[in-house]
């Protein structure tokens, strides 16, 4: 656009007049940037009055070559392109800060910006408007253009900024990065609160947002420390809750390798007693008492090997659980620090002891089992002989 002039929130000028530029008025006046009217004229000569409705034929766009235009700086709320004469008309509206626009025409510069235009100033731009979005997400109430954040005290923040910050040169990728973290979102929103707070708390609320974004490579660097520190904390608690769990079904898997055959080890002393109370002196060795005794001694020896069988096969057991845990615990202290490995340490000292515990158990169980055998073996010896 040729020849620029700026009267109030109008911008009027000079266009190639042609079908391609009558579509653009179109679209431009459809978003309520530009009036609908228009002047065609050919050099200094005639002139004719038209409308974007109007029917333009080939024959107009022979008879005239240019095309007076007059632009409308404020457009409509929610427009993907908006008009100023500087950038201070753009960001002076909450609106578009939250919301950017696709395009911009500054007259002062007489130039179209969008993010292809790779315009520093249009870059600063959309790195604010994320910035103003990450306070209102943020942000527990709200009130016109100023957010409050609830830290311990209230925090306000206006949306409002010099226009020396669009020369800022912000970097927000890492922002994108962190607010992207579904795992952790609760606790990075808490952080980012107590990070405004640190750094804006001492200044007057109009100020913060421009402080904020001059210093924004700043508080994203003490942003990452703490995120860091709190995945850190995050790691050790789920690894500290997942051995303790472990702790407790490990605990539960050895004393059930002693509980399993807890019921079978009462049936030998019952067995014996059944066998000792039967057995009577047999008169000979063909008398039916005789063959009831041997009966009553075999009884009780396959009785004790069977449950000595199964007692054996828990030592299986109780070795395979040993080494299931001693792996987790290694899986885990890789990935804890030394200093937080004490617990660790304690926990698995514990599933020693009572791994020893039921060791000795199922040893002082097969050796009372012997014993009893032995007894039965005595009484079937003595109900055995025959008086002479």
């Amino acid at each position: 656009m040729t020849d620029v002039t700026v009267e109030g929130n109008d911008v009027s000028g000079f266009v190639n007049f042609d079908a391609v530029m009558v579509n653009k008025l179109k679209r431009l006046n459809k978003e309520g940037l530009c009036s609908a009217a228009f002047d065609v004229l050919k050099g200094q000569g005639k002139k004719l009055s038209l409308t974007v409705d109007s029917v333009i034929t080939d024959k107009h766009y022979e008879a005239y070559d240019k095309a007076k235009v007059e632009l409308t700086k404020q457009s409509l709320q929610n427009s993907k392109y908006f008009i100023c004469s500087t950038w201070s008309d753009l960001t002076d509206y909450t609106e578009y800060l939250l919301n950017p626009v696709e395009a911009v025409y500054v007259s002062d510069v007489n130039k179209i910006i969008d993010s292809k235009s790779n315009d520093e100033k249009f870059s600063a731009y959309l790195a604010l408007s994320k910035i103003c979005n990450l306070v209102k997400d943020v942000s527990h109430t709200s009130k016109a253009n100023t957010y409050t954040i609830l830290c311990g005290q209230p925090l306000d923040i206006t949306l409002c900024i010099d226009d020396s910050v669009l020369a800022s040169n912000v970097d927000v990728s890492f922002l994108d990065e962190l607010l992207c973290k579904d795992q952790h979102k609760e606790a990075m929103t808490s952080l980012v609160r107590e990070a405004l707070y640190n750094l804006l708390s001492d200044l007057d609320s109009k100020s913060r947002l421009s402080h904020l974004v001059t210093h924004f490579n700043a508080f994203i660097s003490k942003l990452l420390v703490s995120y860091e520190q709190y995945v850190r904390n995050y790691s050790f608690d789920k690894v500290r809750k997942e051995y303790r769990e472990k702790a407790t079904e490990y605990i539960d898997k050895i004393n059930k390798v002693f509980d399993d055959v807890t019921a079978k080890t009462f049936s030998i002393p019952l067995g014996v007693w059944f066998a000792i109370s039967k057995m009577e002196i047999a008169d000979s060795l063909s008398s039916l008492q005789f063959i009831k005794n041997i009966s009553y001694c075999l009884m009780v020896a396959f009785l004790i090997i069977v449950v000595s069988w199964s007692l054996l096969g828990q030592f299986t057991t109780l070795s395979a659980t040993v080494k299931e845990y001693k792996g987790l615990f290694e899986r885990l202290k890789s990935e804890l620090v030394s200093s937080q490995e004490d617990e660790l340490n304690s926990l698995e000292k514990g599933l020693d002891d009572r791994n020893r515990v039921v060791f000795i158990k199922l040893i002082f169980t097969i050796i009372f089992a012997f014993v009893l055998f032995l007894a039965t073996a005595y009484v079937a010896y003595k109900s055995l002989i025959i008086p002479s």
